[in-house]
């Protein structure tokens, strides 16, 4: 039946075909319908032709009157950008000075695909905050534009002449070259530097600053070699010639880099000129190269931001490479990696970057060198005529483009955050380079929380068991305030006992869809600073009511096993509870009751059984081959008035602590079992992927070069391995190792079920097949999922939206995934940060350890402040990579060596200041500080 399209407003019907490849290498054709209309509105506030049409926006132009506001157009005017400058210039939207800005369909829809920093900020400025100075236009859907050869051309003429004087719509363009062709069709164009030029606004000069990169660029020899077209990337992805990757930069080498290949689980080695303009965390498409091109890494330490420091930020880039320079022909060697080049980027991850504008020798130059504070990142080359002032700050800049005959990609300034050396401005960037949500919690968030705040007291439900009358407490670091768990023990008869793990019911207060579930997706996770703690969730429920402390009643989830005294279990059950936890706590107050044999209380009997049915468990954990590794972790006593660190706080382990991860890995593996067996296509689960074999190569050489064998051929046998590498003359070495290893190892990701194979569920670290993340709700929002997950499988709650959807949980994880690593990477950004200042006005000596050789250094770890440097090696000093020793006048220094070392900071690049470590003893002159590793956050891998 022929629709009739005279109704609704629409006019006519069109069919639009397009043509995509297949992996054979021949063509699909797709064909979909188009409807245009003569109802879609213009936006004009007073335009009364439009102001019954349906419209999701308000119609806002008109509002604002922006007449005599520039030289250029000194009528009252609405601006119609073309995508160049929406994706090149997209912060400047922020500004006030651009009103009545008209945004075509066309142009949204391009800003969507090419960059997605651009596309959040429009979305934020037009449909969260609603900012009057906006309004799309679907020029795409309107019957007088759509389907027209020059779209903003067709929209500017339509608008034109449809307002009549009432606005003067102009094009204004990003790309100078793009004006002649708007004007030959359009009068009223202007490029956006024009545009700008004419402003009579008093942010005029800041905002041409943020146009450094128009500045048209001088052709000359190129450096690269020429990105693909987009048609053909296309072309080679269908056919298998090219494959798409996540591309990230070596810590340990800023000329080199891997590519994680999507959907394979493999990755491919790059260097050189072969990155070919790719930064860190940009999508690409790389092409293998022929297998007698295979390389290897380098042995040599290569830190960006130490061995460009000092560099001449004028000289001529085109002569002086050291970023783009072919690395040394080297023969094939065996062992080498399959190697890569990047033929295409896909998508950019570009993002707004701290950092500080590098000095230059040239008196009121404009051009000039920002280096960022991310060593990942490169340099970028912007325009400013504030020098002066900013070299006195730190500032965020955006990259451009990066042309193939530059050195460095082109940028623009964005804004200052404050001076150089302001602890709180470090600590700013800190959260701004880890990308770190700490805004306030908004009113829309906070009017989320019980009216009755403070004085909320939990109540009887039908679906809920109390269990006020069990002895139930809780085990925490000193000074925990957010207490996520709980746990009771008591004995049923002579074999058996009831064993309880009690969860914070977040989501009682936090349900979906609300503004607080919302912001707490956003964050993923409570991020802990040395010096501060940045919640998931607002203070009201972290710290008081969700919080288990003792003495008071708490809602809460529950996982209640009977086991046998080896700790089998018998059953498991899931119910929302009630609790009144007995006692709050400290994992040393903890060990003391247990250890106190006078003491008989319900508290202790119950902490006692605990003990001993978690020794069972870890017992067996172990014997499944579930692997015990070791990180650096540093801890400070801090005088909080000033913020700074007064000493360090040694970290003594004791059973207690293992007591309480035990049960929460038991409640963990048994959730994941009971929400996996109710949504197998949909339960989030948590998996730590096994490693490559490849990837163990530095644990095997250091245990060989110390008389041991690692067996890496499965968990089982490699954590065996580590409990035989024993060195009675040096104890440390057993726990260097596991250092070792945990730097072997990939990171623990959360991920849907039905989207892998299942024998990929496993979790490799802990030895189980399946396992999640229940225990933490108040800090973690994986678990806020988990209990939504579990409470629907046992009927105490309904399924929430979008939790049977795959695809939903799947980008929920993703989220996730990113924001648990950059909390991980900030918080140990803080420790260095506070080390750092720890160490401003004073020297130490400390033991430190040998945690490799390289050829051009020695890296030496510090275990009590968690500090690792390279103490660089000079000429006369015999090194061999490959035996792993360092020889100078018959003294030899070999990996896994205790030495002793002296701890001071060195201030000289502002940039970066960095712990540098002198060695003391054994005394091999020829040795000297230079690169700091400590924020080399990818050494130490995720918790599991």
């Amino acid at each position: 039946m022929e629709l009739n399209l005279k109704q609704s407003g629409i006019v006519r019907r069109i069919c639009v075909k397009k043509w995509f490849p297949t992996r054979s290498g021949l063509w699909n054709k797709h064909t979909h319908e188009e409807y245009l209309r003569d109802d879609i509105s213009c936006g004009l506030n007073s335009c009364a032709d439009c102001s019954t049409f349906e419209c999701k926006l308000k119609n806002n132009l008109g509002i604002l009157c922006n007449q005599d506001a520039n030289i250029e157009v000194p009528s009252k005017h609405a601006i119609i950008f073309d995508q160049t400058a929406l994706v090149r210039f997209y912060d400047l939207l922020d500004y006030d000075a651009f009103q009545n800005v008209v945004i075509c369909q066309s142009v949204w829809n391009y800003v969507n695909r090419k960059c997605i920093m651009g596309y959040k900020k429009l979305n934020t400025l037009i449909y969260e905050e609603r900012s009057p100075r906006f309004f799309i236009f679907l020029n795409d859907y309107c019957e007088k534009t759509a389907r027209k050869p020059e779209p903003l051309v067709a929209t500017a003429k339509y608008l034109d002449e449809h307002w009549n004087g009432k606005l003067e719509p102009i094009i204004v363009c990003g790309d100078e070259g793009d004006v002649g062709k708007y004007k030959k069709l359009y009068q009223k164009s202007f490029s956006l530097k024009k545009y700008i030029e004419g402003m009579q606004s008093k942010h005029r000069q800041e905002l041409l600053d943020k146009l450094a990169a128009y500045a048209p660029v001088e052709e000359g020899r190129a450096i690269f070699e020429e990105h693909w077209s987009n048609e053909r990337i296309t072309m080679g992805l269908a056919t298998g010639g090219i494959k798409k990757g996540s591309f990230q930069i070596s810590r340990e080498n800023y000329r080199e880099g891997n590519v994680f290949i999507e959907g394979e689980g493999t990755q491919w080695f790059l260097q050189g000129m072969h990155c070919n303009r790719a930064i860190h965390g940009d999508t690409v498409a790389v092409q293998l190269l022929p297998e007698e091109e295979w390389s290897i890494p380098e042995k040599a330490l290569r830190l960006r931001d130490v061995e460009e420091y000092n560099l001449n930020p004028d000289e001529d880039e085109k002569e002086n490479l050291p970023d783009t320079e072919e690395p040394k022909a080297k023969k094939r060697k065996q062992g080498a990696l399959p190697t890569a080049k990047v033929v295409g980027i896909i998508r950019r991850n570009w993002r707004p970057y701290c950092g500080i504008l590098l000095p230059s020798i040239r008196k009121e130059g404009r051009h000039h060198l920002f280096c960022p504070a991310e060593r990942l990142i490169p340099r970028i080359r912007i325009e400013t005529e504030q020098a002066e002032y900013l070299a006195q700050q730190r500032i965020m800049v955006a990259i451009d483009f990066w042309p193939r005959d530059s050195k460095y990609p082109l940028g623009h300034y964005v804004r200052a955050i404050g001076k150089i050396g302001d602890r709180e401005v470090e600590n700013e960037v800190l959260l701004l380079e880890h990308d770190i949500p700490h805004a306030p919690f908004t009113e829309a968030v906070l009017d989320c929380l019980p009216a009755e705040g403070a004085d909320w007291k939990p109540f009887s439900q039908t679906h809920r068991v109390d269990c006020r009358n069990l002895v139930i407490c809780s085990v925490d670091p000193i000074g925990c305030t957010d207490i996520d768990d709980a746990l009771h023990c008591r004995q049923i008869d002579a074999d058996t006992y009831e064993v309880g793990v009690h969860i914070a019911d977040v989501t009682h207060f936090v349900r979906p869809e609300t503004a607080i579930d919302k912001e707490a997706a956003d964050r993923g996770t409570t991020v802990y600073l040395t010096d501060r703690r940045i919640d998931m969730l607002p203070e009201l429920l972290s710290s008081n009511l969700c919080s288990l402390r003792g003495g008071e009643e708490r809602f809460t989830f529950s996982v209640i096993w009977t086991l046998t005294k080896d700790a089998d279990i018998l059953s498991a059950k899931f119910h929302k509870s009630l609790i009144k936890s007995s006692a709050a706590l400290t994992y040393e107050k903890a060990q003391e009751m247990i250890d106190n044999n006078e003491l008989k209380d319900e508290v202790t009997t119950s902490l006692r059984g605990l003990m001993k049915l978690s020794k069972q468990l870890k017992s067996r954990r172990t014997a499944n081959g579930a692997l015990s590794l070791a990180s650096s972790e540093v801890r400070f006593d801090m005088d909080w008035n000033t913020k700074t660190p007064k000493a360090v706080q040694n970290k003594e382990h004791l059973d207690t602590h293992s007591m309480v991860e035990e049960f929460m890995l038991l409640a963990n593996i048994s959730v994941a079992e009971k929400i996996l067996s109710e949504y197998p296509d949909c339960a989030l689960l948590r998996r730590h992927p096994v490693p490559a074999e490849s990837s163990y190569k530095a644990l095997v050489d250091a245990a060989r070069l110390k008389g041991f064998n690692v067996i890496t051929e499965s968990g089982k046998a490699l954590a065996d391995s580590l409990d035989r590498c024993i060195d009675k003359t040096n104890p440390m070495t057993n726990t260097l190792l596991r250092m070792i290893t945990t730097r072997c190892m990939t990171q623990a990701v959360y991920f849907s079920a039905g989207t892998i194979p299942v024998p990929q569920y496993i979790h490799f670290g802990l030895a189980t097949p399946i396992y999640t993340h229940f225990t933490s709700p108040i800090r973690r929002y994986a678990d806020v999922i988990v209990h939504r997950l579990l409470a629907a499988a046992i009927a105490a709650d309904d399924i929430g939206i979008g939790l049977l959807s795959q695809s939903n949980i799947q980008s929920i994880s993703k989220n996730i995934n990113i924001r648990h690593k950059n909390a991980q990477y900030a918080g140990r950004a803080s420790v260095q940060l506070t080390v750092l200042t720890f160490f401003k006005d004073r020297e130490e000596s400390c033991d430190g350890f040998v945690m490799g050789i390289r050829e051009n250094g020695v890296q030496v770890f510090v275990p009590r402040y968690g500090i690792e440097s390279m103490i660089v090696i000079k000429p006369g000093v015999q090194v061999d990579s490959e035996a792993k020793t360092v020889g100078y006048q018959g003294k030899t220094l070999h990996e896994l060596d205790k030495v002793k070392v002296r701890v001071r900071v060195n201030s000289s690049n502002i940039q970066r200041p960095r712990i540098v470590l002198d060695l003391l003893d054994p005394m091999i002159p020829g040795l000297s500080v230079d690169f700091d590793l400590t924020s080399s956050e990818g050494m130490a891998k995720d918790s599991l």
